[in-house]
């Protein structure tokens, strides 16, 4: 077994093995059904993980540099195991210092009796930056500040399991244990046979039981909100919404109306009953906390103080979370409860305090230095030696700003046993235990954990850090039965309303659009690399190729420089593969993702794990410009026939797995939208220079060769046959396209699907959009094609009446973007004149 790097100089409890080395009997029958595995066997069951967890959406993104988006979540084959007679005092320990610091917050934001009494110092205290004055005097909800609430707990060096952190404000990776079980059960179901393992799965059932309980309304609206994608646990803020089924907001969602808040949806604005907070307090309203927040909602204090909505955990809250207060969590204990500590706390030097200070520089080197919050480590940590100058300096920088540092002992932490590339390797660990409070005031502690394990990128265990995880098996006594949960009372069965806000309905839009784009992109490349080799003879391909630059989608910012051009293989392959040409298959693959990804809650894993596999493909996918023409066109066909596989799977998917409701409608929208711009557009570029020489010639075998080819590119070809059944001429091309009411690609078509699922959105907008939909259908349904490609045929002025006609229509559906963007997707809210709206700002 490899070790973890270099000789720890420190002492560490080992998880696996006893003093002698030989397993622990806990562990034995899990490493003999892993033994029996080879070590090119653990590396496949290692990538089946992985994909499973990128299947499932779990991402834990510290880099803000991956094109293709965010580092999928870590978990190790073997399990972190409790035995119950370990698990039992960790959840009474836990349990006791959670009612412990509740009351002691109910305190500190009232009398302050504890500091009255001079129990404890009050510069820890109120000198905090987490100590929120305007939390003072605000009721809480249920009246009480924690309700879902984490702590990480590790091993000291005799093997007792101590408190290490306060996560008890923001609970940060309820989803990672809940998705670490399911992949593991998912990738390795045979090792679960020997164990009797407590579930985890209905944790967010019970999370939303609890918040729902905050409101006096039997049918409120809950949100989340988040910080948005910039958030490194986005993807735990779209799991825990999906299962709990609420929507996932940024503070630009929300906005503050006479004491009370909305979210903004496509229909207009609807009222917030309860908010389960993921942001920290000092971001949460500029107007109270930090007024350079553009995360939060101003007005959302006062509104919590007029009694209209709820946020959990309660404002304040983290104040128990600052690491000063862990060297008087004994103290808070006994004062509040009567009662010494069941757990012990991982020793904790507060660097404000003159002798603790002292008492740690005289042997710094024993020590790892942190902030107060967060999981930067400015000093040790690692599980090695401090160099000299690492010694001088965090000594100089605790000199100058001592109350922001803390020290605890570097032999926490146990050793445990991980893969890495099919060998057993040693790493460090530690634990994040979750509960969540029930309306009598009780805890429930979740029979789970994240253990949180170093790697091979970084010694540290923190996630933040470049940590990777476990799944943690809390075991059951044979004989033992979960207890029967106490469920809120069963509601009448009337469907909710299904709100959709504006920014996931856009993000939807642009999901639909950007993969129509790709798709048609690679539908073009792909037919075009057929038609050099199979049709067209070198005089013929000399003809066509500049018609085929102008048939591409028109660009999305028309004056961006593009070095579009289809015409050579090289040419081809740029545009299939360059993420720095604007308008690739590759970038619009990309945007498409990257929309997904930031309204994850949203799309069902099936549907996901299609996108995330398109993206895998990419991203292994090397662009390499300087190939023969052969290797070239090889790489675009087999990207182009990728891409043209995975988009109507995905489609095909999600319209079977996903709610029918306004954000799938507007994927489809821009999906339908996105296709009758690229035809209309297609169609008058190829008419353009047929017109010109006269209709008359559009009947030769030259102008045959260059529609049917064009029809190909469109995947229109068979369905032309099928509705007209003669050769190829101009006319029932500009009928089959334009105006035909069954051709997947007509124009017509498409927008009369777009209406069809504008009708569904209840919107002031939504008939002033119909409507220009309906007179546009209607214009093109009178037009008489036919009749205008034979007046055209002789008559110039016929001529420009043809192609005019087909500008004005392509010009009118690209106008309709911006009408279903100024109605649904960045609507002017209708509002009562006497009053005003706190302004409200965007997501980072």
């Amino acid at each position: 077994m490899q070790s973890v790097g270099a000789k720890n100089p420190f002492t560490h409890w080992h998880e696996i093995q006893g003093d002698s080395g030989q397993l622990r009997e806990v562990y034995r029958p899990l490493f003999q059904k892993m033994d029996e595995h080879t070590r090119g066997e653990i590396r496949v069951l290692d990538e089946r993980l992985e994909a499973t967890m990128r299947e499932m959406g779990a991402t834990f993104d510290i880099s803000r540099e991956r094109p293709w988006g965010r580092r999928p979540w870590f978990c190790d084959l073997l399990p972190q195991i409790f035995r119950p007679e370990e698990w039992a005092p960790l959840e009474e320990g836990f349990r006791q210092r959670l009612k412990a610091f509740e009351l002691f917050l109910q305190d500190i934001y009232g009398k302050k009796e504890i500091l009255r009494g001079g129990l404890l110092p009050v510069q820890p205290v109120l000198g905090s930056v987490f100590y929120q004055r305007a939390a003072c005097g605000l009721k809480p909800p249920g009246d009480a500040y924690l309700h879902i609430s984490g702590a990480a707990v590790c091993r000291l060096p005799n093997g007792e399991l101590g408190i290490k952190h306060h996560y008890f404000s923001n609970a940060s990776g309820i989803s990672y244990m809940i998705q670490n079980r399911r992949a593991l059960a998912r990738v390795i179901p045979q090792t679960f046979q020997d164990f009797n393992v407590r579930p985890i799965a209905d944790s967010p059932v019970d999370m939303l039981e609890m918040l729902r309980s905050f409101s006096a309304d039997p049918e409120p609206t809950v949100v989340l909100l988040s910080s948005g994608p910039g958030s490194a646990v986005y993807s735990e803020h779209c799991f825990l919404a999906r299962r709990m089924g609420i929507p996932v907001v940024q503070g630009s969602d929300l906005l503050v109306l006479d004491d009370a808040v909305y979210i903004k949806t496509v229909s207009g604005l609807e009222k917030v009953e309860v908010i389960y907070s993921r942001i920290s307090d000092q971001w949460l309203d500029p107007m109270a906390f930090r007024r350079d927040s553009l995360l939060g909602v101003p007005g959302l204090v006062q509104c919590i103080r007029q009694g209209s909505v709820a946020v959990v955990n309660g404002i304040g809250s983290q104040l128990a979370d600052d690491r000063a207060l862990l060297p008087l969590a004994p103290a808070i204990i006994r004062y509040y409860l009567n009662e010494n500590p069941i757990l012990r706390g991982l020793s904790t030097f507060w660097m404000g305090d003159i002798d603790q200070r002292e008492h740690v520089l005289s042997e710094i080197e024993e020590y790892t230095i942190r902030g107060l919050s967060g999981e930067k480590i400015f000093y040790g940590g690692n599980g090695q030696a401090p160099s000299r100058a690492e010694t001088e300096a965090i000594r100089k920088a605790i000199l100058q700003n001592p109350g922001a540092y803390v020290a605890q002992p570097q032999d926490c932490d146990a050793l445990t046993v991980t893969y890495h590339d099919g060998r057993k390797v040693e790493r460090r660990q530690d634990h994040i235990l979750f509960a969540l409070r029930k309306p009598d005031g009780e805890y429930d502690i979740f029979p789970g954990a994240l253990t949180r394990v170093s790697t091979e990128d970084t010694p540290y265990t923190a996630n933040e850090l470049g940590g990777g995880s476990k799944d943690t098996w809390v075991l059951s006594h044979p004989d033992f039965i979960e207890p029967p949960e106490s469920r809120a009372p069963i509601r009448e069965t009337t469907m909710p309303p299904q709100s959709v806000t504006s920014r996931v309905a856009e993000s939807f839009y642009w999901v639909g659009r950007y993969l129509e784009r790709a798709n048609s992109l690679a539908v073009m490349i792909g037919v075009i690399e057929s038609l050099e080799l199979e049709e067209l003879n070198s005089t013929e391909r000399t003809l066509y190729r500049p018609v085929w630059n102008r048939i591409l989608p028109p660009l999305e910012n028309p004056g961006t420089v593009s070095r579009r051009n289809i015409s050579s293989p090289a040419g081809r392959y740029r545009l299939t593969l360059d993420l720095d040409e604007p308008d690739s298959v590759v970038r619009a693959v990309l945007r498409a993702v990257s929309n997904a990804e930031s309204v994850l809650e949203c799309v069902s894993i099936e549907a996901w794990s299609v996108i995330s596999a398109l993206r895998t493909r990419f991203q292994r996918i090397r662009y390499r410009p300087r190939q023969t023409d052969e290797d070239l066109a090889t790489s675009t066909r087999k990207c182009c026939e990728l891409v043209t596989r995975s988009t109507p799977e995905f489609f095909g998917t999600a319209q079977a797995t996903m709610l029918a409701d306004g954000g799938w409608a507007f994927c489809e929208i821009g999906q339908y939208l996105e296709r009758a711009i690229i035809t209309g557009n297609a169609i008058r570029s190829i008419m353009r220079p047929i017109v010109r020489r006269g209709t008359k010639a559009a009947a030769d075998h030259e102008t045959e060769i260059r529609l049917s080819a064009f029809l190909r590119l469109l995947n229109s070809r068979d369905i032309y046959r099928r509705v007209f059944q003669m050769r190829i001429e101009a006319a029932p091309v500009l009928e089959l396209l334009w105006n035909n009411p069954v051709a997947p690609r007509s124009v017509t078509r498409c927008l009369e699907a777009c209406v069809a699922r504008l009708r569904d959105e209840v919107s002031p907008a939504t008939n002033r959009t119909i409507i220009a939909m309906e007179q546009l259908i209607q214009d093109i349904r009178h037009t008489d094609w036919e009749a205008l490609a034979r007046d055209a045929e002789n008559d110039l002025g016929a001529k420009n009446a043809l192609l005019d006609k087909q500008e004005e229509f392509l010009d009118k559906t690209l106008d309709l973007h911006q009408l279903i963007s100024d109605g649904f997707l960045n609507h002017q809210i209708q509002m009562n004149p006497q009053s005003q709206p706190t302004l409200f700002g965007h997501a980072v």
